[in-house]
């Protein structure tokens, strides 16, 4: 028997979070509600984390659940859904469009002009239960454990579509710049995807795991000039691609201008300043810059295998694992930028 309240964390903003008791929500038509087993800090959690709390409060964000990584089970049906069934092991897609539109039928809800997300219109996934659309659930194999999928419903999903938006293969030389799990998981994938890839970071902690994941090479940019480093990886005019991870103004001025004529720059990360002055080296050398937004409803199969096939250590990223309990402290760890993927316990 579910209880009437359940456990979850809100965020009030100023860099602080908080442990709630809010009523069990109820699946409406089409909807599942999902049992959490495990979920995770992401970066955009982060920028939640350090917004003012004035600013959270007037947009009403600070009253909902936070967290949109998340993986559990099934455990109650809305009206009219047949599938997933109760029981069933799933991942949350955490784009929630109309589902009727074109972008919504063609697998990219993110495009829906009724897109909905967690934390900004509706409760988030770090709470004991989550209700979503049906077709949001996504089926997670027997031989995928809950924190892999809690790292593929975002981080893991995000690096395979940037990875695949810039070519990576044994022919593509590869940049990096931002070393954190998406960083860590786009160098893993394009690994194994064949590409010589380069890894740019400040932090020691991050550049050392990437070493032991097994990239070429690494820079640290408070101590070596990144274009330089980046243009002789790519045998000195430059490298065929890039991918920021950071959304660092300078981490993604230095990734564009390390690329070699007919290059491509992916931009994953989130920054709030305009870097792109770039007229005339844009027009001059030919470059494609485009951006990438986790990966799309129809490339989830396709990652699954991926990931299974190459078996990749995608837990070697997880610095940390606790309960929500003790979320304050993971928070902090995770805003100090110097460990892996902070992953939720809720078995």
């Amino acid at each position: 028997m579910t209880a009437d309240t359940m456990q979850c964390l809100i965020c009030p903003g100023d860099r602080r979070v908080e442990l709630r008791r809010k009523p069990v929500p109820q699946p409406g038509p089409d909807d599942v509600r999902v049992r959490i087993l495990a979920s995770a800090i992401c970066g955009s959690d982060l920028h939640k984390y350090r917004q003012p709390q004035t600013e959270r409060d007037a947009h009403g964000y600070s009253r909902l659940t936070l967290g949109h990584e998340g993986a559990g089970v099934v455990d109650a049906l809305g009206p009219g859904v047949t599938h997933p069934a109760v029981g069933d092991r799933v991942v949350i897609y955490h784009l929630m469009g109309c589902g009727h539109c074109e972008h919504c039928r063609g697998g990219e809800p993110g495009f829906c002009r009724d897109l909905q997300g967690f934390n900004w219109v509706r409760d988030g996934v770090d709470a004991e239960y989550v209700v979503v659309p049906a077709r949001n659930a996504l089926p997670l194999p027997d031989d995928v454990d809950f924190e892999d999928g809690a790292l593929l419903a975002c981080n893991l999903g995000t690096a395979f579509g940037a990875v695949r938006k810039a070519g990576a293969s044994g022919d593509v030389t590869l940049a990096v710049s931002g070393l954190g799990p998406v960083g860590l998981y786009t160098v893993m994938m394009a690994r194994a995807m064949g590409a010589p890839v380069i890894g740019v970071d400040v932090q020691p902690s991050r550049l050392q795991l990437a070493e032991r994941l097994g990239i070429e090479a690494v820079v640290d940019a408070a101590q070596t000039d990144p274009v330089a480093a980046m243009r002789a990886f790519g045998g000195g005019g430059g490298v065929h691609a890039a991918i920021d991870t950071s959304g660092v103004t300078q981490a993604r001025s230095a990734a564009i201008e390390s690329l070699r004529p007919h290059g491509i720059f992916v931009e994953v990360g989130i920054g709030d300043e305009t870097v792109y002055k770039l007229s005339a080296p844009l027009n001059a050398r030919e470059l494609t810059l485009t951006g990438s937004w986790i990966f799309k409803l129809y490339e989830w199969e396709d990652l699954l295998a991926f990931v299974r096939r190459h078996r990749l250590p995608v837990k070697d990223v997880i610095g940390r694992r606790c309960r929500i309990d003790d979320a304050v402290e993971a928070f902090q760890l995770a805003d100090a930028a110097t460990a892996g993927k902070i992953m939720f316990d809720w078995s």
